[in-house]
C-alpha cells in the first residue's frame, strides 16, 4: 500500500479537487479539500505530470473550509463542494471559464453575463436513487456500493418528504432497484422504477436557473427567423420562442413521442440524430433565414463538428447559441466556430449545479454572408 504523505492544499482546480505539490514539485489533486488545508493523503493514480490522491485526514482546516451540511458528503458520489462557501465555489467556476478560453486562444467577448445561483440548497427537481430491501440512497463514488441516506440536501423538499414512502415501496423488490424521483413543473412528484436515466425526458435540474438560461437565449436570437434547436430534447430552450420565431425545428433522439395540444403547428419535433436530419433538411431545399441553438451532450459536437457546421452554413444560419455543460468540450467547439469566421458576440456563465464543480457556459455567435 502506498505510504501516506502530508500536503498543504494551495489552490482549487475547476474540476473540483484541491491542488498541491509533492516534494518533487509534481502537482497532486486531492478531492474534498480546500485551499489552506493541511492534509494527510494517499496517492492512488500517477503519471509524469500529475497525481491523484485520496483524502485520509484533515490535520488543520484552512480558513475557508466549512462544515458540510450532509453527513454523507464525500462518500455518496454526488456533490463535491459542500465544504466550500458558495461565493468561493462561484469564483472558481466563473474564473475557470475565462482560463479555459485562454487555453484555446479565444478572446472573451466584450459583453458577458455571470449568473450565480440564488437557491443553492434543495434545488434539484430530479434525483436518481438506488435501494435494496429497507435501504435507500446513492452509490458510493466510483462504485456500486450503496450509501444509505434519509434525505438529500440538494433535492427539492417534495422529494425529501416522499423519501420514507419510497423506501417502503422499494422493500417490495427482491433485488437491488433504481428509482428516479422528479418534481414536475406543476409540483407533482413522479416516480419511475428501474428505467433508464431521465425516463420522463431530459430537463435541467435547477428550475429557477433554467428560466434565466431560457430568458438569456431568447434575448439574443433575432425574431421572425427559422430556428433549428439541435439536440433539443423536449424543446426546453426553444418552446419559450414559439411566439418569436417563424418556424421551429426541434431535433433529438429524445423528443416527445406525442405532440402536446398547446404546441402550435409551426413547432416541429423531429426524432432523429442531428447530422442525418440536417443533411436531409439541407437537400430538401429550405432556405428561410435561420438561426440555431446547439445543446449537445457533454462531449460537444466532436467528430461531427465540421459536417454540422457546413450544413448550418449551407442552410443560411446567421446566428447561433452554443450551450455546453462540459467546459473543455464547449471551448473546443467555440474555438472551431471562431476559426471558421464566426464572431463571438456574447457569453453567459450560469450555475445550474451549486455544491458541485459543474458549470454551464453559453455563447452567442453571428455570421453574416
Amino acid at each position: 500500500m502506498e505510504t501516506a504523505i502530508i500536503l498543504k492544499i494551495q489552490d482549487l482546480a475547476r474540476g473540483g479537487a484541491g491542488v498541491s505539490r509533492d516534494s518533487d514539485g509534481r502537482v497532486i489533486f486531492v478531492p474534498f479539500t480546500a485551499p489552506g488545508d493541511l492534509v494527510r493523503v494517499r496517492v492512488v493514480e500517477e503519471n509524469k505530470r500529475y497525481a491523484m490522491a485520496v483524502l485520509l485526514e484533515v490535520l488543520e482546516p484552512g480558513a475557508i473550509r466549512q462544515a458540510p451540511r450532509c453527513p454523507a458528503f464525500g462518500t455518496c458520489g454526488g456533490c463535491e463542494w459542500q465544504h466550500l462557501p458558495y461565493e468561493y465555489q462561484w469564483k472558481t467556476k466563473s474564473e475557470g471559464v475565462f482560463d479555459a478560453l485562454r487555453r484555446v486562444q479565444v478572446q472573451p467577448p466584450e459583453h458577458y453575463d455571470l449568473i450565480p445561483a440564488e437557491r443553492i440548497w434543495e434545488y434539484r427537481n430530479r434525483v436518481q436513487l438506488r435501494g435494496f430491501k429497507n435501504e435507500l440512497g446513492f452509490f458510493r463514488s466510483g462504485t456500486q456500493d450503496l450509501v444509505p441516506v434519509s434525505r438529500c440536501d440538494l433535492a427539492r423538499e417534495e422529494i425529501n418528504q416522499s423519501w420514507e414512502a419510497v423506501r417502503f415501496e422499494g422493500e417490495a423488490y427482491s433485488s437491488p432497484y433504481k428509482v428516479e424521483l422528479e418534481v414536475s413543473t406543476q409540483g407533482a412528484l413522479m416516480k419511475t422504477w428501474n428505467s433508464k436515466h431521465s425516463a420522463q425526458g431530459f430537463r435541467q435540474v435547477h428550475d429557477e436557473q433554467n428560466e434565466k438560461l431560457r430568458g438569456w437565449i431568447a434575448e439574443q436570437l433575432p425574431p421572425a427567423f427559422q430556428l433549428f434547436d439541435l439536440f433539443g430534447g423536449g424543446g426546453n430552450l426553444s418552446l419559450p420562442l414559439i411566439n418569436q420565431m417563424r418556424e421551429i425545428h426541434c431535433v433529438d433522439l429524445s423528443v416527445p413521442h406525442q405532440r402536446a395540444p398547446e404546441i402550435p403547428a409551426h413547432f416541429h419535433f423531429h426524432r432523429s440524430s442531428v447530422l442525418p436530419w440536417l443533411m436531409k433538411h439541407q437537400s430538401a431545399g429550405s432556405r428561410l433565414p435561420a438561426v440555431a441553438i446547439l445543446d449537445p451532450p457533454r462531449v460537444g459536437l466532436g467528430e461531427d463538428f465540421s459536417k454540422i457546421a457546413q450544413s448550418l452554413e449551407t442552410l443560411g444560419v446567421q446566428a447561433l447559441v452554443s450551450v455546453g455543460c462540459d467546459l473543455d468540450a464547449w471551448c473546443r467547439d467555440l474555438s472551431r466556430w471562431v476559426k471558421r469566421g464566426w464572431k463571438f458576440e456574447k457569453m453567459m456563465v450560469i450555475d445550474l449545479f451549486p455544491q458541485t464543480s459543474h458549470v454551464e457556459s453559453v455563447s452567442y455567435l453571428t455570421r453574416f454572408v
